[in-house]
């Protein structure tokens, strides 16, 4: 069973800083998201070259799977 909780922050200097009154254990694994209008350019750019590649990549695997051995 997984349970998500939403910890709203912001960056600062290059780093997420949660804007909470808690400490979140060291070792905890998260999930950064961005808003839509929020991602710069670049980033956006770099996130559709990656998922152009694993479609590629993916084709690339389903095509060798589909020839007889």
């Amino acid at each position: 069973m997984s349970s998500e909780l939403g910890i709203p922050g912001i960056v600062r200097n290059g780093v997420v800083v949660p804007q909470t009154n808690h400490l979140l254990p060291e070792g905890t694994h998260v999930e950064i998201r961005l808003d839509p209008g929020e991602i710069p350019v670049a980033l956006k750019a770099e996130i559709e070259a990656w998922d152009k590649a694993s479609d590629e990549t993916w084709t690339w695997i389903e095509a060798i799977e589909s020839k007889p051995t």
